[in-house]
């Protein structure tokens, strides 16, 4: 991920709330199998991954696919994955800048955030992992709600059928890197003015962008 150090981000802790708070990552994987249709080559799947904190500070990225998938069929236990995880993102207009606008010198831009986990994928194929797996991913996502749903309100039986057609993986992340591109470079003034009109966009993105600029 290309970053200058005005917008690259740095500290883990940060970097594992952005991932849990959007997980539905793209992970980019190498078949090195002819079991595609297209062959070998690179794949990019929305998968979402619970991120769990190891001892040390480490954090480990848990999945799942469709025994199916092309992923379970064609990528090697041990072999490269690369996930992405983004915030909302929103166009940012120049008109929005209260400084510059006489000089004619500015230009679109786009506002984001995001982090880049790399690590070795390892297959899991285990019933109790991915009921475990399946769990966690549904009790992040409904924790917060009044009446939250679990794997346990669904019909005894359906949860072990449904987990019986998919295979886990497990990626023991090694490197970590992050950027925020948040109009840092622009002055306050401007960055007053971009977060006061994304507030008026009719996007519910851009206005949870808004949230993510620092004044």
């Amino acid at each position: 991920m290309h970053s200058q150090p005005l917008f690259q981000a740095d500290d883990p802790s940060e970097l594992h709330a952005l991932m849990r708070a959007h997980p539905l990552a793209t992970v980019v994987t190498l078949s090195t199998l002819p079991a595609l249709p297209d062959g070998a080559g690179l794949q990019a799947d929305l998968l979402p991954l619970e991120v769990v904190a190891e001892p040390g500070g480490a954090v480990r990225l848990r999945g799942h696919v469709a025994r199916r998938h092309g992923m379970a069929q064609s990528v090697p236990d041990g072999a490269e994955v690369l996930a992405v995880f983004q915030s909302p993102n929103a166009y940012i207009s120049p008109r929005w800048y209260v400084n510059g606008q006489s000089s004619g010198r500015l230009a679109p831009s786009w506002n984001y955030a995001a982090a880049e986990a790399r690590g070795r994928l390892h297959w899991v194929d285990d019933a109790g992992w991915m009921r475990t797996h399946l769990g966690a991913l549904a009790a992040a996502q409904e924790g917060g709600r009044a009446q939250p749903w679990s794997i346990g309100d669904a019909q005894p039986g359906f949860i072990d059928e449904a987990a019986a057609r998919l295979v886990g993986f497990e990626v023991l992340v090694d490197r970590l890197v992050g950027k925020h591109f948040l109009s840092q470079q622009r002055t306050e003034a401007d960055r007053r003015s971009v977060i006061a009109h994304l507030l008026q966009e009719p996007a519910g993105a851009a206005r949870d962008v808004a949230g993510l600029i620092k004044p």
